[in-house]
């Protein structure tokens, strides 16, 4: 039922209201990030898809490249199914390239994925996925092909749980809802896909004024982040509800980063900001 649903949304996607945006930004570590951001409506159902680039080159290791797609489905602001892409590589190494989906049940978010670590693994194991292991295709449709790929079941990676009221995901909640949050404080529940631990993490957002609309605050609390000091995120959202920057600190164990990411602009129908 979920897989339909992701399939009957994409092909109603280019008949709906839709929105394109993109972002850039640079990090420590000579890094770059671009993200394009689609969002579209129909009638109370809003599928944003995310896609993100990041590459950067740390001292004395190769250059990584970090990609990962993000679909979701929101129905009246609830999340309806998710569906996740990420590859990971260093210098001329793939590190590892999975594809998840999370099927939105009472009980919680049931997962299942299909990963491999060569071309040859992926032919092995799913023959008819294999056009999808390209780096030029990521972020096309994969959904369609996903069924003939023979995911694997993955409980380890399940929300148990019903979902709370309000969740979010962590890219559309970064370039999409944050700008949707009340402007009250507000604790708000984001799912952490492909996790094996700590599925879910609350958010304490906090919103102050400026002359372009508003500023998100939050600190950023995650067994890989270090307690002291505390990685946070700052988002300045739009009156109309875009996302207009977004910086970030991020102090882990082995090290820190920062980072900011600019609008640079949108194409074609403003999607409703509520």
């Amino acid at each position: 039922m979920t897989r339909l649903l992701f399939l009957t949304l994409m092909w109603a996607h280019a008949a709906t209201a839709n929105e394109v945006c993109r972002y850039a930004g640079t990090t420590d570590y000579s890094g770059h990030v671009a993200v394009v951001t689609d969002v579209a409506t129909a009638g109370s159902t809003t599928t944003v898809d995310v896609t993100a680039t990041f590459g950067a080159t740390p001292l004395l290791w190769p250059a990584v490249r970090y990609q990962v797609q993000e679909f979701s489905t929101w129905r009246a602001g609830e999340l309806q199914s998710l569906a996740v892409n990420t590859r990971y590589s260093a210098g001329d190494h793939l590190v590892r390239q999975q594809w998840d989906e999370f099927e939105h049940r009472p009980d919680g978010l049931r997962a299942q994925r299909v990963q491999a670590k060569t071309l040859s693994e992926l032919a092995h194991r799913s023959p008819a996925f294999v056009r999808h292991w390209d780096p030029a295709t990521f972020g096309a449709d994969w959904l369609a092909d996903y069924r003939l790929a023979a995911p694997e079941r993955r409980p380890d990676l399940d929300l148990a749980g019903p979902p709370p009221t309000g969740l979010r995901t962590p890219l559309a909640l970064a370039f999409y809802w944050v700008g949707r949050l009340p402007a009250e404080p507000a604790d708000v529940p984001v799912f952490m896909p492909g996790f094996k631990a700590r599925h879910l993490v609350q958010l304490p957002v906090v919103s102050t004024s400026w002359a372009g609309g508003l500023v998100r605050q939050t600190p950023l609390r995650y067994p890989a982040l270090k307690d002291r000091p505390v990685s946070s995120a700052t988002a300045w959202t739009s009156f109309d509800g875009h996302l207009l920057q977004l910086a970030f600190d991020f102090y882990t164990w082995s090290g820190s980063a920062r980072g900011l990411i600019r609008k640079r602009g949108c194409e074609g129908e403003a999607v409703s900001s509520r």
